[in-house]
């Protein structure tokens, strides 16, 4: 009888553990990414793209108070 109880202790406290380790490296994931904002692929896509129109000279610089 405890032979089996312990088994299901052991798998209980396993499966909490677990579950605590992987909700930490998620708050730890989230907490880094907004730190360190990154810019993901779409968003770096469009960026690239208005970084070439101002190289082109089809937009401005946006300067503040003022035209460049």
């Amino acid at each position: 009888m405890f032979d089996r109880l312990g088994e299901v202790v052991s798998v209980v406290v396993g499966s909490f553990e677990m579950g605590y380790l992987i909700y930490e490296i998620d708050r730890r994931k989230r907490k880094l990414s907004d730190l360190f904002y990154v810019l993901d692929g779409e968003d770096a896509d469009i960026s690239a793209e208005l970084i070439g129109m101002v190289e082109h000279g089809e937009l401005q610089p946006y300067v503040r108070g003022g035209r460049s």
